[in-house]
């Protein structure tokens, strides 16, 4: 499927966004399905996300896309446009979740602003940070909780992301910065400064177990880290999916099937 082109069609794709994300809760709570594709950072690799559609979208139950669409890429208009346009036609397969660069604070510096300037003109880029601003934050399926960072200082229950409010620009709200911003390390206890900037932290390994535990939880299945298309740590039990070649490494997505995790290069 081609993406839209036009600026009319831009607005009002954004605005059937805005309302397919407004109906639906801070954390969605899916079914169980029998094979389900995580896709993380794509960063304007409409390239990578047209694989994703053309080669899995016939073989698997669900698609969630775990945040950062633009920014760094050349082509974010593209490829958010293409993710949001499945997204409206296949409301039951294709879950898109917010990533940290779904924010103002990320595209006035890393292109995004820039880019939709050039292509759509000024005045409409306050039309996406709308649509950014009401996203959904997190998922669970099949015993994973899906969040572009992770877990946050002061979230320990799975019923606080959705008493998180929406719409928020940048998010101002503290657990919900912090659940796109933050990083895991395994050799760390608590929360510790994190070197992304003012209000990011890293997260350790007693506090994400604690935290799995506590909730019922498989693991947590994360982006927002630039890796050679995954990482597991914590004893397997968090898997950062990153699928974007922008910083020179391999795209991935993580296939969940039958509850196995399989790894997949694209």
């Amino acid at each position: 499927m081609s993406t839209v082109n036009s600026k009319e069609e831009v607005i009002k794709l954004l605005d059937d966004a805005y309302s397919l994300f407004k109906s639906l809760p801070t954390l969605i709570e899916l079914p169980n399905k029998p094979r389900v594709l995580f896709v993380g950072d794509t960063h304007g690799a409409d390239d990578v996300t047209r694989k994703v559609f053309s080669e899995f979208s016939d073989k698997v139950d669900l698609i969630i896309f775990i945040g950062d669409y633009v920014d760094r890429g050349v082509n974010g208009v593209e490829n958010l446009t293409l993710i949001l346009s499945r997204a409206l036609q296949e409301k039951d397969k294709v879950i898109v979740l917010r990533g940290n660069h779904e924010s103002p604070l990320t595209n006035e510096y890393y292109g995004f602003k820039n880019e939709v300037s050039k292509k759509l003109g000024e005045d409409i880029y306050e039309n996406f940070v709308r649509t950014f601003s009401i996203m959904p934050l997190a998922a669970v399926v099949n015993g994973y909780f899906c969040v572009h960072g992770g877990i946050a200082r002061g979230l320990h229950s799975l019923d606080q992301v959705n008493a998180i409010q929406r719409p928020d620009v940048n998010p101002d709200n503290e657990i919900a910065f912090e659940m796109l911003w933050n990083d895991p390390r395994e050799e760390l206890d608590g929360f510790v400064p994190n070197i992304r900037g003012e209000g990011t932290y890293f997260y350790g390994k007693d506090v994400t177990l604690k935290f799995i535990e506590d909730n019922n939880l498989l693991g947590i299945i994360r982006a927002h880290e630039v890796a050679d298309g995954f990482r597991f740590e914590m004893d397997n039990k968090v898997i950062t999916v990153f699928s974007s070649r922008y910083h020179g490494m391999r795209a991935g997505a993580l296939l969940l099937n039958n509850n196995n995790l399989e790894t997949i290069f694209l």
